[in-house]
């Protein structure tokens, strides 16, 4: 009987990526990932203000330095995100397997002594290889 209250389905969790930037600060937070699957969605946020001054990239390096970006730029563009008051909503059905790491590289162009930059990213990793029970009730 407790079968028809259940039923079983591959896991997909939320990475938040958050963090204070200061102007000319550049780098990357980064997060392993412990299974094959997909990358199913990536949500980029730009604060008020930011005027385009940081620049987001968000990519997956898989085993052996491989890099694989979620995002598809155009031929000679920049290889960022950016923007002022807007939020990307950015699907993408990026691979992944066991040890690979999502990465959001980030660079703060502002002036020096401007107000720090907020980075607002989130990721929803699908597992393939991760299944749990869910709960139909309720």
């Amino acid at each position: 009987m407790r079968n028809d209250f259940e039923r079983f389905e591959n896991v997909a969790y939320p990475y938040i990526f958050r963090k204070s930037i200061p102007a000319g600060e550049s780098g990357y937070v980064g997060i392993p990932l412990t299974g094959h699957g997909y990358v199913t969605k990536c949500t980029v946020n730009f604060a008020a203000g930011e005027n385009g001054t940081l620049h987001i990239r968000p990519y997956v390096i898989h085993p052996g330095e491989l890099i694989n970006d979620l995002l598809k730029y155009p031929e000679n563009a920049n290889q960022y995100v950016s923007g002022d008051a807007q939020t990307y909503e950015l699907p993408c059905y990026q691979e992944i397997e066991n040890h690979s790491e999502l990465r959001i590289w980030y660079e703060n162009t502002g002036a020096p002594g401007s107000v720090d930059s907020e980075l607002m990213v989130d990721c929803i990793v699908q597992y393939d290889a991760i299944i749990q029970p869910r709960n139909v009730i309720g």
